[in-house]
C-alpha cells in the first residue's frame, strides 16, 4: 500500500528552509573558493619567494664577477705597463755590452797557477790576454799544464769563440819567478819554479760581425 507524504507546513516555511539551504550552498561554495584562492595565494607566495632568494644568489654572482673583472682588467693593465716598461729598458740597454759580468766570469776561471797581467778589447770584439803561469820546479814536469787549463777554461765561456794560443814561452825560473804570481801557488814556491809568459786571443760573439743584435760599445785598449 502507498504511503502517502503530508507536509502540514505553511508554504511560506518550506520557501523559508529552500532558501537557508541554497544559502548553506552558497555559503559553503564562498568557503571552498575562498580555500582554493589561498591556496593558489600560499603557492605562489612560495615560489615568489624562492625566486627571490634565486635572484638575490644571481646578484651575488654577478657582483663577484664584475670583481673579478675589474681585477682582471687591472691585471692587464699592469701587464701592458710592465711589458712596456721591459720594451723601454731593452731599448736603452741593447747598445751596452755587460763588461762586468764579462769580467766575472773571467775572473772565475782563471786557474790558481796563473795570473793575467794585461786584457786588451777592440771595437770589433777582439781581446787578447797576457800573463804568467807556473811552470813547475825541473823535476815537476808541470810545463805549459796552466796555460793548457787556462785556454779550455776561456773556451767553455759562452760568448767566448775561436780562442787561440799566440805564445807561451817558459822562463828559468829563480828570482824572475818571485816578482809576481799568484794568490795560492799550486806547485812548491815561487822562487823554486819557473814560469811561463802567454799571450791568447778569442772573440766575444756579442761584439762580432756575425751577431744579431746590434754591436755594443766596446772599450778599445786595455783594461
Amino acid at each position: 500500500m502507498d504511503k502517502i507524504q503530508i507536509n502540514l507546513l505553511p508554504k511560506e516555511v518550506l520557501e523559508k528552509r529552500k532558501g537557508e539551504q541554497w544559502l548553506a550552498f552558497m555559503l559553503l561554495g564562498l568557503v571552498v573558493m575562498v580555500g582554493a584562492l589561498v591556496l593558489v595565494y600560499g603557492v605562489n607566495f612560495v615560489r615568489v619567494s624562492q625566486e627571490r632568494t634565486n635572484l638575490d644568489i644571481i646578484k651575488g654572482e654577478n657582483e663577484q664577477v664584475q670583481s673579478r673583472i675589474k681585477k682582471i682588467e687591472n691585471f692587464e693593465a699592469n701587464k701592458n705597463l710592465v711589458e712596456s716598461r721591459e720594451r723601454l729598458v731593452a731599448t736603452a740597454i741593447s747598445g751596452k755590452y755587460s763588461w762586468s759580468r764579462f769580467l766575472n766570469n773571467v775572473s772565475l776561471i782563471v786557474p790558481n797557477e796563473v795570473w793575467l797581467q794585461t786584457l786588451t778589447v777592440a771595437k770589433d770584439g777582439s781581446i787578447s790576454f797576457s800573463g804568467s803561469a807556473l811552470a813547475g820546479a825541473a823535476a815537476s814536469g808541470i810545463g805549459h799544464t796552466p796555460v793548457a787549463k787556462w785556454l779550455v777554461h776561456l773556451a767553455e765561456l759562452n760568448d767566448i769563440q775561436d780562442v787561440w794560443l799566440s805564445s807561451s814561452t817558459k822562463s828559468d825560473g829563480g828570482a824572475a819567478g818571485s816578482a809576481a804570481g799568484p794568490s795560492q801557488p799550486t806547485t812548491g814556491t815561487v822562487e823554486s819554479s819557473a814560469t811561463i809568459t802567454f799571450e791568447t786571443s778569442a772573440k766575444i760573439k756579442s761584439l762580432g760581425a756575425g751577431s744579431s743584435a746590434p754591436a755594443p760599445p766596446a772599450p778599445g785598449g786595455r783594461l
